[in-house]
């Protein structure tokens, strides 16, 4: 074979594994990049997060993060220490909702209510699939005062992918009962 046909034949193979690489390189960056839903405008749902997801929500411009996976659920998933670590380092707030499978917890509805109210926008929700968050949601603005209508809180939800009609009667009662005042003297 001749030096210009060896030559050649280096810079196309040379070429080839550079591009590999990029194209590697560039896919291993993609799946770091979550997938946001925005739900309404400046809250996000999500998946799991991991650590090294984070600059990527910094470079949306995120504000907030809210954890709603109680830790160990997996043995692969972050701790909600570790992830609070990482948004801090990256200059967003963090907050820890942990829902179980089983059901939403009222202090985690009220929770998530009160931290929408004075969190910096935009937000991003997480879970393992973005369902939970989904339905914290709808359950915390169901629970808003002057929030929007059952139709509306659904919609929502469906728009970003997600069901809740089997939530629809905790969401009526919860829209029944914005705005009552408290009997009794306690919360």
């Amino acid at each position: 074979m001749s030096n210009l046909k060896l030559f050649g034949l280096t810079m196309v193979c040379t070429m080839a594994v550079g591009l590999g690489y990029f194209c590697l390189k560039h896919s291993q960056e993609e799946s770091l990049k979550p997938k946001l839903t925005e739900i309404r405008n400046g809250v996000f749902l999500t998946s799991q997060l991991k650590p090294s997801s984070m600059r990527h929500l910094r470079q949306r411009q995120i504000k907030t993060v809210i954890d709603m996976r109680p830790d160990g659920e997996a043995a692969d998933q972050p701790s909600s220490e570790q992830m609070r670590r990482t948004a801090e380092a990256m200059s967003m707030e963090f907050h820890y909702i942990p829902v179980p499978h089983e059901g939403i917890p009222n202090d985690a509805v009220d929770s998530l209510q009160s931290a929408l109210k004075t969190v910096e926008e935009p937000v991003v929700l997480y879970c393992r699939t973005g369902r939970r968050a989904a339905r914290l949601f709808a359950l915390a603005k169901a629970s808003q005062g002057g929030g929007p209508s059952a139709d509306e809180i659904l919609g929502l939800v469906r728009a970003a992918g997600f069901e809740a009609e089997d939530l629809a009667g905790e969401i009526a009662r919860r829209i029944a009962n914005r705005d009552k005042p408290l009997t009794g003297g306690k919360p």
